[in-house]
């Protein structure tokens, strides 16, 4: 361990052990020449001898020393000194994805949907630089105080231009392996896609997808097992996530995300459209690179861990950066072993016959449940088997029906208005007519439904309503025609429906095109025929969505725009300024303070670095040779410099004489060039000299 006060590099000095990896440990600096403190990861010593740790150490420095982005941990400079191998990082304060999980749960849905955006964002500056990460994971994920997400910990990263198949010992992390790293096959951006899919499984359920006794069990569950549906689990999820996050985790990379940038551009509607159907899955290619899952398979993906076991023993090569958090190694699995073939064949022929005993213990319960193994005549046989179909359709349609919405009150409103109400909430209208009526008749109202008001029913049922006439005892003048009140104020909506003898339900919502205060829309709309006293619905503009500004201290300007961007952001002004800490080109202050809640569109001004400004000081000289008393007198004499508006005093004496002449004077001005000295006897202008200034560097 490296004692406090010891400097590496000449200019960073350490302050404390903040954490330890596998075969690292990481320290908060400061960095002398700029500043500000850093994070360096040192390699053990025990381990600087070893090429294979010192090749994989510096991959990391190697990997992402060309990336500048807000969501991944900058590397700043790397080094070795008398052996110490280091890497000098951005020092990130906080806490791993994992620990924030295990300490407050499962996310909601609205922060999954940010932190995943923020993930995906810095594996496109990674893949965008041909860089794939390869161990995409919680505890390779920080989350900043202010809620920043930084990926971190490139160490098994390799070019995507590379060797692309995985070594055992650059598996990552066998719960978060995509089924192509599983096999030992072919990894790309894809690959990562896959991983941060499991992440945010993981970040909106509280679990992983797969979870098993060791890691070949995990392994094969990620190339056979399909995954459970979020929802299954929690039904509050949005169901557009819960498609986004099943199509991360597709076995076949065709039928991922092609790229993080698609994946953001999905995330970024979940709210907008949470039930929407925007996420397409593209058809499973035949020559994919995952299809065979045989017992070769097996085989690579129990000899690949096992290696990588192995080596782990031997080495413990996996390294972990940890920024204020212990080691948080997910791999707590023993490894594999070696079977004897016999007895593997043995133990799996035993494990088969127990299967098909318990299979025909099951089935002769259940059989005996739906009376299959009871003699019946053919009508009971028919209406037995007949029951078990309607059983299983309905299983089926149960298991899809995943989105339930309550059943509203339908009665005394037009047909035309029921039909509004209905596609509103994603129902299907069966209208019927009473018996007496038909479809000729104008002036039919919905006198039946088929469910009770708040039923809830699956999104696109299909719900009988009769219609009929209006009882006599009814009068013409209770039917009012809801007005159109759309960009009306929700003060004058609200007395229009008064006015009528309409009741009035209030909801919000943000909108970029109406102004705050406005109805953006109405349930019924505007013409239905409804009975007085009915509630219409007005939905007001809470004006234009808020969005949080997010920081772009030290990053360049184009990627300041772009992070912006991705949050609805406009880029302001740009203004330059000298700085001593801030690199030239990179941002040194922004206009509004990250974190600020805004409204979307607004922009946000920057001021860019001009590098450190060079001081300079201006020095010239005068000699004045004149006699300027009489024989024996003397007198008071002042020089002042003057440059423009600009003047100094640069010679002062209250008694002088001729044999003080001649008189030289050296001094400092205000800029380069030209400028005056005049000569005061007596407190008098005696004479004015031209005096040239230069500028020296400091």
């Amino acid at each position: 361990m490296l004692q406090k006060g010891t400097f590496l590099g000449g200019r960073y000095e350490i302050l404390e052990h903040i954490g330890s990896g596998g075969m690292a440990d990481v320290y908060k600096a400061r960095c002398h020449k700029l500043n500000r403190y850093v994070a360096i990861k040192v390699l053990r010593r025990e381990y600087c001898d070893n090429e294979s740790f010192v090749r994989k150490f510096t991959v990391e420095a190697q990997s992402t020393a060309g990336l500048t982005h807000p969501n991944i941990v900058n590397i700043y400079d790397a080094g070795n000194e008398e052996g110490v191998h280091y890497i000098v990082m951005e020092l990130a304060e906080g806490m791993t994805l994992k620990r924030y999980i295990r300490r407050y749960g499962r996310l909601s849905a609205r922060e999954t949907v940010d932190f995943a955006i923020q993930i995906a964002s810095g594996l496109q500056a990674a893949h965008e630089h041909h860089i794939i990460h390869r161990d995409i994971k919680p505890q390779n994920i920080l989350v900043s105080d202010s809620g920043t997400i930084k990926v971190t910990d490139f160490g098994i990263a390799r070019a995507a231009t590379g060797d692309d198949t995985i070594s055992s010992s650059a598996m990552g992390s066998v719960r978060y392996l995509s089924p192509e790293q599983a096999r030992g096959g072919y990894a790309d951006e894809r690959s990562d896609i896959y991983s941060l899919g499991i992440t945010i499984y993981e970040m909106a359920t509280g679990k992983v997808p797969f979870d098993g006794e060791n890691t070949v069990a995990i392994a094969l569950m990620h190339l056979r097992d399909e995954i459970t549906p979020p929802r299954c689990y929690f039904p509050d999820i949005p169901a557009s996530l819960e498609k986004i996050i099943l199509k991360c985790t597709m076995k076949q990379p065709e039928q991922r995300y092609q790229s993080a940038a698609e994946l953001i551009l999905d995330l970024q509607k979940v709210f907008l459209s949470p039930d929407g159907s925007y996420v397409y899955v593209n058809p499973l290619v035949d020559d994919s690179p995952t299809i065979q899952r045989n017992k070769e398979d097996i085989t690579k993906i129990r000899k690949s861990l096992n290696k990588s076991g192995n080596r782990r023993k031997e080495d413990n090569t996996k390294d972990r950066i940890r920024i204020n958090e212990e080691n948080e190694d997910d791999e707590d699995y023993k490894d594999d072993k070696e079977m004897n073939p016999k007895l593997e064949k043995m133990i799996l022929l035993i494990t088969v016959l127990f299967g098909v005993l318990v299979a025909c213990v099951v089935f002769y319960f259940i059989g005996n449940s739906l009376h299959l193994f009871q003699p019946s005549s053919g009508t009971t046989q028919q209406s037995t088997e007949q029951t078990t179909q309607d059983r299983t359709k309905a299983t089926t349609t149960e298991e899809k029906k995943t989105e339930y919405v309550k059943m509203p009150k339908l009665l005394d409103l037009t047909k035309n208005a029921a039909e509004d109400e209905m596609k509103a909430i994603g129902l299907k209208a069966d209208f019927a007519y009473e018996k007496g009526s038909s479809s000729d008749d104008s002036d039919l109202i919905v006198v039946k439904q088929q469910y009770k008001k708040g039923e809830s029913l699956a999104v696109g049922t299909k719900v009988k309503l009769t219609l009929g006439k209006k009882e006599s005892s009814t009068t013409a003048a209770e039917k009012v025609e809801v007005p159109a009140l759309v960009n009306y104020t929700e003060k004058k909506a609200e007395q229009e429906l008064k006015k009528l003898g309409l009741k009035v339900k209030k909801a919000y919502a943000n909108s970029d095109t109406v102004k705050e205060g406005y109805v953006i829309k109405q349930s019924p709309k505007g013409g239905s025929i409804v009975n007085t006293g009915f509630a219409v619905t007005i939905t007001i503009s809470k004006g234009v969505s808020k969005t949080t500004v997010p920081s772009l201290i030290g990053v360049s300007q184009s990627v300041a725009e772009r992070e912006l961007n991705r949050v609805g952001l406009k880029l302001g002004s740009v203004s330059y300024d000298y700085s001593g800490e801030v690199g030239e080109g990179d941002v040194i202050s922004q206009g509004i303070e990250s974190g600020t809640s805004v409204d979307k569109g607004t922009k946000v001004p920057i001021v860019l670095s001009l590098g450190e400004q060079e001081s300079y000081r201006y020095e010239g000289s005068v000699t004045i040779d004149e006699q300027p008393f009489d024989d024996g007198a003397n007198g008071s004499v002042k020089l002042v410099l003057k440059q423009d508006s600009w003047e100094s005093t640069i010679y002062s004496k209250s008694s002088v004489s001729n044999d003080d002449f001649p008189l030289n004077v050296t001094f400092e001005g205000d800029r380069e060039g030209s400028g005056s000295v005049i000569m005061y006897i007596d407190g008098k202008e005696y004479n004015t000299y031209d005096v040239s200034l230069n500028a020296i560097s400091d």
